[in-house]
C-alpha cells in the first residue's frame, strides 16, 4: 500500500465519511509530500534539507506517482523538496480522487451516494489484508498505536506519522489529553526517518504559506437583463443559465438595479458541477437556505437541511431503506399501486398533467409511509408549494401561509401527521415490511437528541413529497413518447418484450433490462431536470475558477446549465436518447449531467426513482395509447416553485390493452448505471 494511501486512510473520519477537516492547501501539501516519499522508497529519488535528486527515471506502472516522476526527470535539476511540494500540490485534487477511486477498486473502501466513504465491511474484519501482502488496511489504528506505545515504529509508520503531523492531523485523530501528552513521542516517531523528516518539513512549511493568487472580477448581471430573457419567460432556468454561462462565464453576480451590492452568486457549467461534486461540502451549507422551510414545521434537524457528519449520519440511518433488498421486497407492493390506478383510465377518458402526479402518489406513499389516505394529497402538495414561495424562494410574502386556506390545510397535515404516527407504533407495524417512516421512528429511538419528536413532523410529512419531481417528470415523458412515433414503438418493443408472462401468468420485469425506457427517462430529466437550480450559503470563502465568493453569501449552483451546452450535449434543445447510450456516457465529462443533486445532496432515491419511473413509462406504453392534446403541442414549462408542464398539457385515451387477471409482478431494482451524475 502506498503512503500515500495509508495518508488518506489515516485522515478518513467514519463519523462524516470524508476525511478530516485538514485545511485544503495543508491537506494538498500533505498529498503532495506522501507521493515524494513514495518515490523515495521505490529509489526512484533521494532528497536532504536542501535538494531533492532524481535516482532513476524508469515508470512504476502507477497511474498517481509516474506523472510526478516524469515531472521531475523532466524539470530543473537539484531543485529543494519544497519546490517539489509545492508543484506537485496543485495536482493534489485529481490526485486525491485518483487514491479514493484506487480504494474502492481494491476492496478497502466503500463509496456511497454524496461523495461519502467509509470502511468495507471486507476491511473492518480482523486481521485483514491487503492482497497476498502482509499490510493491514487499518491504518488509524496502526499508527495510533505506534504513538501510543514505546515501541520502535517501522519506517514506514515513521514516515506516515511524520506526515501527518506536519499536516495537524493528530489534533483530530487523538483525543486532546492523549494529544498533549503524545506530542513529544510524535515529533520524536516523526525525527526518526531522515528522508520523512525532510519532506515533513517541506511540507510543514509550505503548508503554512498558502499562495495567494489575484482573484478575477466577477461579472455583474442585473436582474433586468435576467428578465428579459426569452428562456427565463418560458420557465426553462436550465438553459437561461446556460446562455449567462456563455456570455459571463462560470460565475458572476446578480445584483438589483441601482444597487453595487450582489443579491446571489450563481455558478453555471459542467466544472462548477465537478467542483461542487468534489469540494462543495468544505464551502457550501444547505442549512441556511432551509431554515424557513424547516421553521414552518417547527424542525431543527432534517435531512436536507444538514451538512457535514450531521448529514452523513443521518443518510446512513435511513439508506437502508433504499439499499437494493428492500426495493426488491416492496416494489411489487409499488407495481400493484400503479395497477390499480391506471386500471380506471377509460377509452375516451382526457388525462391532464395531475394524473401522473396522482399515479407516483400512490405508489411512492404506500411504499414510504404506508400512508393510503390519497384524498389529502391537495393539502399536501399545495402546503408546501406555497411554503416554499414564502419561506425560502421569497417570491410571496410570508403571511401567505397564514390565509384561511392555509390554515385549513395545515390543521389537515397536523391530522394526518398524528395519524401516521399512531399507525407506526410496534403492535401496528407487527409482520408489516418496514417504510421509511419505520427508520425515522429508530433513529429517534436510538438517539433523541439527535433527531428529536419536534423533528418528526417535517420528516413525516417529506416523505410524501417526491411525487411533485416524479409524476411531473413522468408527466414530460409522456408528452415527448407520445409525441414520436418511432421512439413509441421502440418503448412499446421493449415492454412487450419484457412484459410477456411466463406459464404461471406472472410478469417479469428487470430495471437491467429497460434500455429504452431508461435512456427516454434520462433524457427527460436532462431537458426538464425537476430541481434545475441548487441555493446554497457560503460558509467559507472559496475559489472557483479564479473567482473568490465571499463568506455569507447566498450561492445559486445552476447544475442544469451544462445540460444546454453545445460541447456537452450537440444540438442540445434536441430530444435525443441515444445520447445516453454507454458509449456515449464514457465521453462525457465529469459534472456535464446532474439531475440527481450534486455532492454530498445528492438524492438518496435515485435508483428508486430511476427504477419506478422507467417501470411506470413501460406500464403506460404497454397497454395505453395515448394522443397528446392538440397533437402539435408544445412543451410549456411552470418553473416555480418546481419544475412542472403548465395545466394545459393534456391527453387523451385512444385505445387501452387489458391487464392480465394476476397483477403480481416480480421486479429485480438495479439500475445499469447506477445514479447518472456518478457515471460521468
Amino acid at each position: 500500500m502506498r503512503i500515500i494511501e495509508e495518508l488518506v486512510l489515516l485522515l478518513l473520519s467514519e463519523e462524516s465519511g470524508y476525511l478530516e477537516q485538514v485545511s485544503g492547501w495543508t491537506l494538498a501539501c500533505g498529498i503532495a509530500g506522501g507521493t515524494l516519499m513514495d518515490l523515495a522508497f521505490e529509489s526512484r529519488i533521494d532528497t536532504d534539507l536542501e535538494q531533492l535528486t532524481l535516482l532513476d527515471d524508469t515508470p512504476l506502472g502507477d497511474a498517481i506517482l509516474d506523472p510526478v516522476l516524469a515531472a521531475i526527470a523532466s524539470g530543473e535539476p537539484n531543485q529543494s523538496p519544497r519546490y517539489w511540494v509545492e508543484k506537485t500540490a496543485s495536482q493534489a485534487d485529481d490526485m486525491l480522487h485518483a487514491i479514493l477511486e484506487r480504494l474502492v477498486e481494491r476492496g478497502i473502501l466503500e463509496q456511497a451516494l454524496g461523495g461519502f466513504w467509509s470502511l468495507s465491511r471486507k476491511a473492518r474484519r480482523p486481521g485483514f489484508r491487503m492482497g497476498d501482502t502482509d499490510e493491514r488496511a487499518d491504518v488509524r489504528q496502526r499508527i495510533k498505536s505506534t504513538i501510543l506505545s514505546d515501541e520502535l515504529p517501522d519506517p514506514r509508520d515513521a514516515a506516515v506519522t511524520g506526515l501527518a503531523h506536519a499536516c495537524g492531523a493528530f489534533r483530530f485523530l487523538l483525543d486532546p489529553d492523549d494529544y498533549e501528552q503524545s506530542l513529544d513521542r510524535i515529533e520524536l516517531i516523526s525525527g526518526l526517518d531522515l528522508l520523512g523528516r525532510t519532506v515533513a518539513e517541506a511540507v510543514e512549511w509550505m503548508s503554512q504559506r498558502l499562495p495567494k493568487l489575484a482573484a478575477k472580477p466577477i461579472p455583474r448581471l442585473s436582474i433586468w437583463k435576467l428578465l428579459l430573457k426569452r428562456a427565463t419567460w418560458e420557465g426553462n432556468f436550465g438553459k437561461t443559465t446556460a446562455e449567462l454561462y456563455r456570455e459571463l462565464g462560470p460565475v458572476f453576480m446578480l445584483s438589483l438595479p441601482f444597487s453595487r451590492k450582489p443579491l446571489m452568486y450563481v455558478l453555471a457549467g459542467e466544472d462548477v458541477n465537478a467542483w461542487v461534486n468534489r469540494k462543495g461540502r468544505l464551502f457550501l451549507h444547505s442549512k441556511t437556505y432551509l431554515n424557513g422551510l424547516e421553521s414552518v414545521f417547527g424542525a431543527s434537524r432534517t435531512l436536507s437541511g444538514t451538512d457535514g457528519a450531521e448529514h452523513y449520519r443521518m443518510r446512513k440511518a435511513l439508506s437502508g431503506f433504499y439499499s437494493k433488498t428492500r426495493l426488491d421486497e416492496r416494489f411489487g407492493d409499488m407495481a400493484q399501486q400503479l395497477r390499480e390506478e391506471l386500471s380506471q383510465w377509460k377509452v375516451g377518458d382526457e388525462i391532464g398533467r395531475d394524473a401522473f402526479l396522482v399515479l407516483m402518489s400512490r405508489q411512492t406513499w404506500q411504499l414510504k409511509s404506508s400512508f393510503r389516505e390519497f384524498e389529502h394529497m391537495d393539502t399536501v402538495f399545495s402546503y408546501k408549494s406555497r411554503a416554499l414561495l414564502t419561506h425560502v424562494q421569497g417570491l410571496l410574502p410570508k403571511f401567505m401561509l397564514r390565509t384561511p386556506s392555509m390554515r385549513s390545510k395545515r390543521k389537515q397535515l397536523d391530522k394526518m401527521f398524528a395519524f401516521m404516527k399512531s399507525s407506526h407504533t410496534p403492535a401496528q407495524r407487527e409482520d408489516t415490511a418496514r417504510d421509511l417512516l419505520d427508520d425515522y421512528i429508530s433513529l429517534h429511538i436510538a438517539d433523541p437528541q439527535f433527531f428529536p419528536e419536534a423533528d418528526m413532523m417535517y420528516a413525516f410529512i417529506m416523505t410524501l413529497l417526491p411525487p411533485i419531481y416524479t409524476g411531473y417528470t413522468l408527466a414530460f415523458a409522456m408528452c415527448e413518447m407520445y409525441s414520436r412515433p418511432e421512439l413509441l414503438a421502440r418503448v412499446k418493443a421493449e415492454a412487450a418484450r419484457l412484459f410477456d408472462q411466463d406459464e404461471a401468468g406472472h410478469e417479469k420485469f428487470s430495471i437491467e433490462d429497460a434500455d429504452v425506457a431508461r435512456r427516454l427517462l434520462l433524457e427527460t430529466l436532462r431537458l426538464y431536470a425537476p430541481v434545475p437550480l441548487q441555493i446554497r450559503h457560503a460558509a467559507n470563502t472559496c475559489s472557483i475558477a479564479g473567482f473568490e465568493i465571499p463568506v455569507n453569501s447566498q450561492v445559486v449552483v445552476a447544475s442544469s446549465a451544462a445540460h444546454y451546452l453545445e460541447e456537452n450535449f450537440p444540438n442540445p434543445e434536441a430530444f435525443d436518447i441515444d445520447r445516453h447510450l454507454p458509449e456515449e456516457v464514457e465521453k462525457r465529462k465529469h459534472g456535464a449531467y446532474a439531475v440527481f443533486g450534486l455532492g454530498t445532496h445528492t438524492c438518496l432515491g435515485s435508483r428508486l426513482v430511476e427504477s419506478q419511473l422507467a417501470f411506470n413509462i413501460l406500464q403506460i406504453a404497454h397497454h395505453f395509447d395515448l394522443e397528446v392534446l392538440p397533437s402539435s403541442y408544445p412543451i410549456k414549462i411552470k418553473a416555480m416553485p418546481s419544475t412542472s408542464p403548465r395545466k394545459s398539457l393534456r391527453f387523451r385515451v385512444r385505445d387501452k390493452r387489458p391487464f392480465p387477471d394476476s397483477h403480481k409482478v416480480s421486479v429485480a431494482v438495479e439500475p445499469t448505471g447506477g445514479c447518472p451524475m456518478h457515471a460521468t
